[in-house]
Formats: structure tokens, sequence, C-alpha cells
């Protein structure tokens, strides 16, 4: 398989539950074990790229509510890991953030932390593989 699209790795994805990110997270390493190295090596080159698209002000300011009602600003972990989640819902959702950005409000939600997962996945296989880091 090839990387032609990043998009097409990522999928489309429900992103509500934790449960959602998890099923969305293991879709994705799937689909990366199918690659040969120079795609994997591609596929976190376009990862970070569209984490930097995400990476904005606008997005960054939104507050987490968490369920006691207690709201807070977003951490530098927090808010990257609130773009995973973002991303793993798919190109669609996507767009739709960069043209509305309170849509980004979906994403913030502590319980879809565990997007993080979603930096790991290229590297993880990559070293796997090769037994060498991914540079």
């Amino acid at each position: 398989m090839m990387v032609a699209d990043f998009w097409s790795v990522i999928g489309s994805n429900a992103v509500t539950s934790r449960a959602d990110v998890e099923a969305a997270v293991e879709q994705v390493e799937r689909r990366l074990r199918a690659l040969d190295l120079p795609d994997l090596v591609s596929f976190q080159g376009q990862l970070d790229q569209n984490l930097d698209a995400l990476d904005l002000s606008s997005l960054a300011s939104i507050q987490v509510e968490l369920a006691e009602g207690l709201v807070l600003e977003q951490t530098a972990d927090h808010f990257l890991y609130a773009r995973c989640a973002c991303l793993l819902a798919g190109r669609k959702e996507v767009r739709a953030v960069l043209e509305e950005s309170e849509r980004f409000s979906d994403f913030v939600a502590p319980r879809l932390q565990s997007a993080e997962a979603l930096l790991y996945l290229a590297r993880t296989e990559y070293q796997k593989r090769t037994g060498q880091p991914m540079r």
C-alpha cells in the first residue's frame, strides 16, 4: 500500500468517546503496518504538517469544560492531543474546524486525550521493523 494520501490511512472516524479514539487508533495502526518504510516516514511527515496546520491560537484558546462544570484553559499537551483527536475524525472534520473554530470544542474533551497515541504509531512501526528510531 502506498501513502498516496495521508487521509486514506487516517480514514474518517467517529471521535466522541475514549472507545471511539481507541478504535480509530487501532485502524490507523493496521493501515500503517501495510506501508513500506519510506511511506511510514512520509506518513509521519504529513502527520506533523497536519498537526501544524491546526496549531492556531483560535483553537488553542477554546476552553475545556469538565463534567463538574469546571472550565480550564488547554495546556500545550492537551491542545496537541485535541488536535490528534481532530485529525482522527478525518479530513472533512478538519476542514470544518478550520472554517469554524468553535467546532474544535468537540475535540478538547478530556475523554479524547488518548488520541495522543496517533503521535507514536508510525515511529513505533518503523522501529519494530528496523530496530532503529525514525529520523
